[in-house]
């Protein structure tokens, strides 16, 4: 009897083994299709309902109104962040579908949760010191507006949703500025999960090569010394190398420098706006796949999959190394000097690397139109070494203050400094403080909306010393915090994604106070009056330019613009430093 109830226990747990070990999840990738919101979701409350390990979470609601989800894979029922960071894991956080059209990482990312969770071929050794947190779906409302006519480059899978999200953002436009639900919950996720590595999966067009997937990867020079050094001598070699030894090799991102890519390609710059570069505003090393929309979806998936597993296994077998090398990268910005706000490419500065691609074809025939096209002819493939510009010099720089003292009437800035965990205390009492202030001398106005806002570009500014008024409740921030680099690009107003350059504070870009030239006379007369020397300076000015002499408007506006009936506020931007 005993022997029985043995042997039944065995027959038992080899049969719960068996299943264990069995794929719960039934993609259908390889017939050209990707699952739909509801079907992705589903298949993740499955995941959760059948590992202890694993758990599906909501974080807040997105521009849809349905939840924005992380699924979580631990390798022990513990999926509180703090916890886990203090055990010292680190966290690799994936992003999937913020462009609906570009699916590749939501199947992928499906087939690695439940291959992970099953442990097959010992992925499952991750999880001794990573933790996986996926985001199963970021543009859920572009998820939810399915067609078959979503994607004009692309041929598979044969439905996809819409580039927009539901309020028709482009949400990989979105993270700094955060009008979406969306990207507010998401700055919300990323300061509560702090990630060390993050990827976001894309798919793109452009130039036409012989690979699967190519890689955005965290760009060197935007990061302190021991980052960039770690970035170029380790992570970017050993995802190239350890992807080379898979089914499918890895590339730069194809970003065009000429309509050929065999005269060379460039690495991007990511900035705040971007997932990517948004991750780098946090000493996070942030990336992005973009797959290549001519392949067949199955390569895409698989390719992308293949990524993901290689990324996953490089955190965990460098985990200590990844967390050493960004507080070391923390502790560098804040004893920094300067900062820079704007770079340029080096194009003096380039190395070599294996391209496979097409010759180019400028007199194709289009058979469409029947008329010439620029295209590539895959007849003849080609192998030959290109060169890949990957240096980006500082063209400018800032001297990091000590603090910004930033008034709370900005409530929208506010808003977005306390979603990303940014440390400040506030004024007990209403003072006046003497304080570096900037003015904007000029700016340049998009004449079209970029992702819902008048874009300023070319910033110019000058700066005064200035005894401000401050009142209880405004912001006194520390500048040389663990967030210094977000600080930074988003508080200094000429930084290439600032708070400033996305129209937060175009109100001081509006003159409050003005003159008549019928009502400001008397005053005018009363000011020459009592201001010998700028009287005898106007009157200087009134001999020697004839225009001015004759121009009644001009002579009063002279006046109310050089005294003190100027108004000071007017573009003067409002954060205060002190150093």
């Amino acid at each position: 009897m005993k022997n029985l109830i043995i042997t039944i226990l065995l027959v038992t747990i080899s049969f719960a083994c068996f299943a264990q070990n069995q794929a719960l999840l039934h993609l259908k990738y390889e017939q050209n299709y990707t699952p739909t919101y509801y079907e992705a979701i589903d298949m993740f409350k499955l995941l959760d309902g059948h590992y202890e390990n694993a758990a599906l979470i909501e974080n807040g609601l997105t521009d849809s109104g349905k939840p924005l989800h992380t699924f979580i894979i631990n390798n022990e029922k513990e999926f509180n962040p703090e916890k886990i960071k203090k055990q010292g894991k680190s966290v690799l956080l994936i992003n999937n579908g913020i462009h609906a059209g570009e699916p590749c990482g939501i199947d992928a990312s499906l087939e690695f949760a439940d291959n992970i969770l099953r442990n097959k071929d010992g992925l499952a050794e991750i999880l001794e010191n990573t933790v996986i947190v996926i985001i199963p779906a970021y543009s859920i409302g572009g998820l939810l507006n399915r067609s078959a006519y979503n994607r004009s480059g692309q041929t598979t899978p044969y439905e996809t949703g819409f580039r927009g999200n539901a309020g028709n953002y482009d949400l990989n436009r979105d993270f700094l500025k955060c009008d979406s639900e969306n990207a507010k919950n998401f700055n919300k996720l990323f300061t509560l999960w702090d990630p060390d590595v993050f990827l976001d999966t894309h798919t793109t067009n452009g130039s036409e090569h012989q690979y699967s997937v190519t890689l955005i990867a965290p760009q060197p020079d935007m990061f302190p010394p021991t980052q960039e050094q770690f970035i170029r001598e380790k992570l970017l070699p050993e995802l190239f190398s350890n992807m080379k030894k898979g089914e499918y090799e890895l590339i730069p991102y194809v970003s065009w420098m000429y309509p050929d890519p065999k005269r060379g390609i460039k690495m991007t710059q990511e900035t705040g706006r971007y997932s990517s570069g948004y991750a780098n505003l946090f000493h996070s090393y942030g990336m992005m796949t973009e797959n290549h929309v001519y392949k067949d979806y199955p390569d895409r998936v698989k390719s992308c999959y293949q990524f993901i597993e290689v990324l996953a296994r490089f955190t965990a077998e460098n985990s200590s190394e990844i967390i050493e090398s960004r507080d070391k990268g923390i502790q560098e910005s804040m004893a920094a000097k300067n900062y820079p706000i704007n770079f340029e490419l080096d194009t003096t500065q380039f190395r070599t690397i294996e391209f496979k691609g097409y010759e180019v074809d400028e007199k194709q025939i289009s058979p469409v139109s029947g008329l010439p096209r620029f295209g590539y002819d895959k007849t003849q493939p080609y192998t030959e070494n290109i060169k890949f510009f990957d240096v980006y010099k500082p063209t400018e720089e800032v001297k990091i203050p000590e603090y910004y003292i930033l008034p709370q009437a900005w409530k929208s800035v506010v808003d977005q400094l306390v979603r990303n965990g940014i440390e400040f205390s506030t004024l007990p009492n209403d003072t006046t403080i003497e304080v570096e202030i900037d003015y904007i001398e000029d700016y340049s106005n998009a004449k079209i909306p970029y992702n819902g806002h008048y874009f300023h570009d070319e910033v110019n500014t000058r700066s005064e010393i200035q005894k401000i008024s401050y009142y209880a409740g405004d912001l006194v921030i520390p500048v040389r915090q663990k967030k210094i680099k977000y600080l930074i690009e988003t508080l200094e107003p000429k930084a290439r994604d600032s708070f400033f350059k996305w129209n937060f504070f175009d109100n001081i870009l509006d003159q409050r106070e003005y003159f008549s030239s019928y009502g400001f006379e008397e005053n005018a007369l009363k000011y020459l009056a009592e201001h010998p020397q700028f009287k005898k300076e106007f009157e200087a000015k009134q001999k020697s330019d004839l225009e001015f002499a004759k121009n009644h408007w001009a002579q009063l506006a002279y006046i109310y613009n050089n005294t003190e009936w100027a108004e000071k506020s007017f573009k003067r931007y409002p954060v205060g430093k002190l150093y």
